[in-house]
């Protein structure tokens, strides 16, 4: 088994995408160091990390040695492999959790257009949006560099900022689905999987979930929070919590990375 002195995960902290590459990796007790991606300013030093991609480069990203993973579909696969407890992909479900992945991909595009368009239109959230280590005195100031790395995020990911009508189309299309597989069910698949995880991260960008497992300040938490689709899919958002106070084990994730800092 590698060592994880070597382990960093580049993530960015708000992202369901991020946020399902460190569920998987605490669900296998793989310790990491967690590196946090900043859109726009951190740009340069995540292509140099890609070895300057001629496409676009984006997080996650699991960097141990000299293999880096560059999406949350292969830190899932790796994970399975290195870690610990119970297989996320187990071989006999592997092709209808691929599904899901790729259905999700384009839901959760739709949902990133309609969080970064509300973000747009908040500044508290565009403060919020700032690296925690920026003075707060500042952040007011920097509004305007905050908007711009912003629309430049939405270019990157070309999404349709104006179209919002046709996100929500979109996002509610992957919900249906969602609401049509589980019936009730605790699982997605009939037992704990990641295809939860993915389906969890859909649901990210109507509701977040809660501040004990995810921080985000009130402006940003109102961003991300669709009350009309929240209305609609109550019945989902209480299944993704009950995930989480099941299968999130955000405490032990802190003990580890504590530990590792101070390795």
């Amino acid at each position: 088994m590698s060592s994880p002195s070597l382990r960093c995960l580049y993530a960015l902290k708000i992202s369901p995408w991020s946020e399902r590459a460190r569920w998987v990796l605490d669900h296998h007790r793989l310790a990491y160091r967690e590196i946090e991606h900043v859109p726009f300013m951190g740009e340069r030093r995540l292509r140099r990390l890609l070895g300057n991609p001629e496409g676009r480069a984006t997080v996650p990203v699991l960097v141990e040695g000299e293999r880096v993973l560059t999406n949350s579909w292969d830190i899932a696969r790796y994970a399975d492999r290195e870690g610990h407890g119970e297989k996320l992909l187990p071989p006999e479900l592997e092709q209808e959790i691929r599904g899901w992945h790729e259905r999700a991909e384009i839901r959760m595009s739709a949902g990133r257009a309609l969080t970064v368009a509300s973000m747009l239109a908040s500044d508290e959230a565009l403060e919020e949006s700032l690296p925690g280590q920026v003075p707060r005195l500042l952040r007011r100031l920097l509004r305007p560099g905050t908007r711009f790395g912003m629309r430049w995020f939405a270019r990157k990911y070309q999404l349709d900022l104006a179209g919002t009508a046709a996100a929500e189309r979109v996002l509610c299309e992957g919900l249906e689905a969602l609401r049509s597989a589980l019936q009730g069910a605790s699982y997605v698949l009939g037992r704990f999987s990641y295809a939860d995880i993915i389906a969890a991260s859909m649901l990210q960008g109507v509701v977040p979930v809660a501040d004990r497992y995810l921080r985000l300040g009130p402006g940003m938490r109102r961003a991300w929070t669709k009350p009309a689709l929240a209305a609609r899919y109550p019945e989902l958002i209480a299944w993704r919590d009950q995930l989480y106070e099941r299968h999130r084990a955000k405490p032990e994730r802190a003990r580890r990375a504590e530990q590792l800092a101070a390795s």
